[in-house]
């Protein structure tokens, strides 16, 4: 009997071993990167949160700089909380001279900055196999931030496995000569694509041989790596994207003033998958009185209440289209919607001195605060703020740099109400370098940055996405 019943268990572990091995390499099967084995031992106490691949948080990301007027460089923060190996790679048909500057293996101990060639930017109407991919051993937060002389494009980068087939375009109307542009890149071979534009004027675009209009298609392919931008000479906002497997897209505008004031900058965003993207929103303001333009998308037909200050309005608006509304540096906007929208809010340049110009932040929604952040502040600017929206009643458990918020740091707080629900919206000023947002409690809250300088201003979010 005894007998027996050993020989049972000893088959019993065996299945389950089997079946755990088979599992594990199914999954592994189904993702081609990053590769799962480079995994290095960490052994640190964790944050609530800290070590769950939620949001912006992944182990690969895609990356390409859009076309700025300005001669930029190419940033890339990589930040990790316990160490990570990260390799960098790119098409086999990329100019050797160019790859050579790319491809590397480091080991990342905390966070890493690196710069990319200025060879990678885009241009418009062509095949070019411009992107980057970054693969770490375990997970990271990506941001970009494409700085020139007074302008500057920064987004907050999306992990592959978060990636789909389906995205909307935002951008603004040129204002000078300046144009509107999308950019997609591949992750898979043979990926067919299709844009139906949506344009503000309907004015013509020519694209290799061919002239489209308001509500046409465009319909083309790409492989692996391979890159490829649309600009135009009118606002692209609310043209869809759809492919035939996940892709990477991005918008915004080559360089634009906006409102009449200041001057240019570039301006960038990497979408979110239409999938993902949230009902219910809190835009806090930009500082240094610099208003914000707040623009609300609609991913199908909906129906929407805003609130700004005590003021609450109701708007509907058709699939595809967009409505616009401003805040003052002392105010804030809630937004909700019955099916999902995305938001964006541009800022502004300072009303009162030459300090910023304008900037583009995809908001997240309340869906999609995170309880655990950590990313670097870039470098060069007079003032960095972060706006931090929590539930009131939780907002002493926030920690920033593992510190409570010292009241001196606190340039702007307001209660606002949401629904049933009462969130606080501070912003605070940090300083340049590594910083760690986290609750000690897991109570997840959003987080949005900014920075300032004569003439130059941006703007990212801590996460984008539904979780």
């Amino acid at each position: 009997m005894i007998l027996t019943l050993g020989l049972l268990l000893i088959s019993a572990a065996a299945l389950i071993a089997t079946l755990l091995y088979q599992l594990k390499h199914k999954e592994k099967d189904k993702i081609p990167y990053p590769d799962p084995d480079l995994q290095i031992p960490t052994t640190a106490e964790p944050i609530a949160g800290q070590n769950v691949t939620i949001g912006s948080r992944g182990k690969g990301f895609i990356v390409l700089f859009t076309k700025s007027i300005i001669q930029s460089t190419n940033n890339v923060y990589i930040t990790s909380e316990n160490g990570v190996q990260m390799n960098l790679s790119t098409s086999t048909d990329l100019d050797a001279s160019i790859k050579s500057q790319i491809d590397r293996s480091v080991n990342i101990p905390s966070s890493q900055h690196i710069i990319l060639p200025s060879e990678l930017e885009l241009q418009s109407f062509r095949k070019e196999v411009k992107s980057v991919l970054i693969e770490t051993s375990s997970d990271v937060f990506v941001i970009s931030h494409d700085d020139g002389e007074a302008s500057v494009g920064s987004t907050t980068h999306i992990p592959l496995h978060k990636l789909s087939n389906k995205y909307v375009v935002v951008s603004t109307e040129p204002e000078s000569t300046w144009p509107s542009q999308f950019a997609v890149t591949a992750i898979d071979d043979n990926t067919t694509i299709s844009i139906i534009f949506k344009m503000k004027r309907n004015l013509p675009l020519n694209i290799e041989g061919n002239t489209f209009y308001n509500g046409d298609v465009f319909n083309f392919s790409l492989d692996r790596f391979q890159t490829y931008q649309i600009e135009h000479m009118t606002d692209l906002s609310g043209t869809f994207i759809e492919s035939s497997v996940p892709i990477a897209a991005f918008s915004g505008n080559d360089c634009n003033l906006l409102e009449g004031i200041g001057a240019c900058d570039h301006l960038i965003e990497q979408l979110p998958p239409t999938d993902s993207v949230d009902v219910t929103y809190i835009v806090p303001p930009n500082m240094n009185d610099r208003d914000t333009l707040i623009r609300i998308t609609a991913i199908e037909n909906a129906n929407i209440t805003y609130m700004i200050g005590s003021v609450t309005r109701a708007l509907s608006l058709y699939k595809s289209d967009s409505f616009d509304t401003k805040i003052s540096s002392s105010q804030t906007c809630f937004i909700n919607s019955e099916t999902p929208i995305l938001v964006t809010a541009f800022g502004l340049q300072s009303t009162s001195s030459t300090l910023g110009d304008p900037s583009m932040t995809i908001v997240p929604g309340l869906n999609q605060y995170l309880d655990y952040y950590k990313i670097v502040v870039p470098a060069g600017y007079d003032h960095n703020y972060v706006s931090i929206m929590i539930e009131s009643s939780e907002k002493e458990s926030l920690r920033i740099n593992g510190a409570l918020i010292t009241t001196s740091d606190i340039v702007f707080e307001e209660n606002v109400s949401a629904g049933k629900d009462t969130y606080n919206v501070r912003s605070i000023r940090v300083l340049e370098g590594e910083l760690t947002a986290s609750t000690v409690n897991g109570e997840r809250f959003g987080l949005m940055f900014a920075g300032v300088t004569e003439y130059e201003a941006y703007g990212f979010s801590g996460n984008s996405m539904l979780l």
